[in-house]
């Protein structure tokens, strides 16, 4: 199974996917920190930003289902773009065969105060909700409470340790009466494995019911165990919502319920916490975060601290020879231009010059003279201009790097998800040769059948078309009856298994003048208007303009009643009429030698061939009959065939066995009609014996 997982997906782990999609192929489409591993059928991609990269991944995978995990299962998250990433997706996931969409968001619909919160998420419920009947999605919203984790950089919970390690303080805007509503993701994994699991077509949302009532107070006392140096701060005036009573589906249909509560699994989160951000309160690393939180200041401390580095070296190395033909003044603008960029270059520049002002005070240059002449004002200049200009570069050069690697990120990312692209259109175009080299209405299966029907007897090709038309249409509920010359009654002559008593023995063609009309006209008759009692498809098989069959499907359900099942069912009628008129040709072509001479009497061989056809549709409840010795003490061979061929049915068989005696096999006769059938028989004269074996055996 191909399913697609996307939305708030960074509380996804491995264990995650592998507890919930055993043997699932899984697609990632958004922010995680999982990776593509080939191995377990997981490819991850991040979240597209144009509506036509949501199209080539709907036109390169078929998924057969699809999990929105909302943003609202975030405490305390962003909510943006929700409602128009659910457009994309139902949009152009709308086209798929046997579609499955799951949106699983919070409880907050079921609040009892209604808040701007509440409403977004009922109206993202019922976007789903109404998508899925209008363009025929099976639509499932499952609300749950808020996920919780230790690893997941937006997660309430890591941001709340944080935040902790920070300020020494946690504050909730929630009273401290207010209950905690939280999921652990394991329950989560086992509650999607049982949805998918047993999934069905009722509407309606799944509601995860309330197990563990614990408060926000009691959850600020769990932490002070753990933080014992943060100090809580609640909201007391907040007002406290409550969540609807439970429903207990989940409970009643698919056995589940939460079995890990936040307040135990608490300790497992912070320890998760600690790992990931390898939190162990060393000097070093408060001196490294302190650092990255101040890095303007940062700068401006080694811009001054330089500064008074190079003009002690200014002072301390002026005068010597070496030093006479560098400018340190320079050296420095350049150096701090070129690192931090214009803002900083100039400021060096600055320094600089207060600098050089400086050092003309202390050779007795007045201000008059300074400012008068314009020689003077070079050096100035040139700072301000080479702090600018090193500025400029570097600040160039920085946003060209990063320009780049933001492309290099983008065409690394088109190219990873072309490669994947084309990587699993290969696996796919290998997986559907193999579908369609074994699948049921692929040629080399039509070949199959055909070669099935290669038979001459009308018994065993009743049989053998039993078997294929229930193998390649899926359905276990056939009937064949025959039309005499007549065209008046329609004789049963095989039914599926366990169906023969649910057929009738006969049927009066004239009564189903509706159907009658569409067969004659060439056409299969369905019963789209499903009028009860009748069957869902009729088709007829004719030979020389003359009804002589009717192929009769009793059932349907639901993924049968297409087009495409209408047309291989008709498909397959004309290769069974191809076979039968064939078998029929054959069989009138050996007339002369299967009967006795001037009768309807099967000779032995033939008569024989017919008794174990029938023997075997019985053994395999399709179909029944009974066998009977006649006796005829008062008429010929050929007066007794004149008498039966006026009493009995025309798909009743006699003939002789090996030792000249006549018998007859009653089609489709049930030990309840037989007493009327005897009494016919007796009265044209027959002594009638019920047998037992086949005459085959005699």
């Amino acid at each position: 199974m191909k399913l697609l997982l996307t939305g708030n997906i960074g509380y996804i782990t491995a264990e995650f996917i592998e507890e919930a999609f055993p043997e699932c192929q899984i697609l990632l489409l958004g922010e995680t920190k999982l990776k593509s591993n080939r191995r377990k059928g997981l490819s991850v991609h991040p979240m597209p930003k144009q509506e036509s990269e949501f199209r080539d991944i709907f036109k390169t995978y078929d998924f057969e289902g699809v999990i929105y995990f909302s943003n609202y299962l975030s405490f305390h998250g962003t909510k943006e773009g929700e409602m128009e990433t659910l457009r994309h997706l139902l949009h152009y996931y709308k086209g798929n065969s046997n579609s499955r969409f799951l949106y699983v968001t919070n409880s907050e619909s079921s609040y009892d105060i209604t808040t701007g919160k509440t409403l977004l998420v009922r109206s993202a419920e019922e976007f789903c909700r109404q998508y899925g009947e209008l363009h025929g999605l099976s639509v499932k919203i499952l609300r749950t409470p808020y996920l919780y984790s230790g690893i997941y950089e937006n997660d309430y919970f890591f941001k709340l340790f944080s935040k902790a390690f920070e300020k020494k303080e946690i504050v909730f805007e929630e009273a401290p009466a207010q209950e905690a509503h939280f999921l652990a993701l394991s329950d989560l994994s086992n509650l999607l494995y049982k949805i998918f699991d047993n999934w069905n077509d009722q509407e309606g949302a799944l509601q995860v019911p309330k197990v563990f009532h614990f408060t926000f107070e009691q959850l600020g006392q769990k932490l002070n165990e753990l933080l014992p140096a943060v100090h809580m701060k609640y909201l007391a005036n907040a007002a406290i919502q409550n969540v609807a009573a439970n429903d207990r589906v989940l409970r009643n249909e698919y056995g589940w319920f939460p079995k890990i509560s936040l307040l135990e699994d608490l300790p497992e989160v912070y320890k998760a916490y600690c790992e990931e951000t390898n939190h162990k309160a060393r000097k070093i690393d408060v001196l490294q975060d302190f650092l990255n939180q101040h890095k303007t200041l940062l700068k401006v401390a080694e811009l001054l601290i330089t500064f008074l580095l190079f003009e002690l070296l200014n002072r301390a190395a002026g005068n010597q020879v070496q030093f006479k033909m560098i400018d340190l003044r320079l050296v420095y603008i350049v150096l701090f231009g070129s690192l931090y960029g214009i803002n900083y270059g100039i400021a060096a520049a600055g320094l600089e010059t207060l600098s050089l002002l400086a050092a003309y005070v202390k050779e007795n240059v007045s201000w008059t003279t300074l400012f008068y002449e314009p020689s003077n004002w070079i050096p100035f200049i040139f700072y301000f201009a080479v702090g600018a200009i090193c500025g400029y570069i570097r600040m160039k050069n920085s946003d060209n790097i990063k320009f780049m690697k933001d492309e290099n990120k983008l065409v690394l990312d088109k190219f990873l998800f072309m490669r994947e692209m084309y990587q699993e259109a290969l696996r796919d175009k290998r997986q559907y040769k193999k579908q369609i080299l074994g699948s049921r209405d692929s040629f080399g299966k039509i070949f199959d059948i055909t070669r099935k029907l290669d038979v001459i007897m009308p018994q065993e090709l009743f049989l053998e078309t039993m078997h294929v038309m229930e193998d390649v249409l899926e359905n276990n509920t056939f009937a064949f009856y025959s039309v005499g010359k007549n065209q008046y009654f329609g004789r049963l002559e095989i039914a599926s298994s366990g169906m023969n008593d649910v057929f009738p023995k006969s049927v009066r063609l004239s009564d189903y003048p509706e159907i009658m009309e569409k067969i004659k006209a060439g056409e299969v008759w369905a019963n789209r208007d499903l009028i009860n009692g009748y069957p869902m498809y009729i088709n007829g098989i004719r030979r020389e303009g003359q009804l002589v069959m009717l192929i009769v499907v009793k059932e349907a359900d639901g993924e049968q009643l297409s087009l495409y099942y209408l047309n291989l069912f008709k498909i397959l009628c004309g290769l069974v009429e191809t076979s039968l008129l064939r078998a029929l040709d054959y069989q009138e072509a050996i007339e002369n030698k299967k009967y006795v001479a001037g009768t309807r009497i099967l000779k032995p061989e033939y008569f024989k061939e017919r008794l174990d056809s029938f023997h075997s549709m019985r053994e395999e409840r399709r179909g029944s009959y009974v066998l009977l010795k006649l006796e005829y003490p008062n008429m010929s061979l050929a007066q007794a065939d004149e008498v039966l061929q006026n009493s009995v049915r025309e798909n009743d068989v006699w003939g002789i066995s090996e030792n000249e005696e006549l018998f007859i096999i009653l089609s489709q006769t049930e030990q309840t009609a037989l007493p009327i059938v005897l009494e016919r028989l007796e009265n044209d004269g027959f002594i009638c014996h019920e047998m037992d074996a086949p005459a085959g055996g005699k």
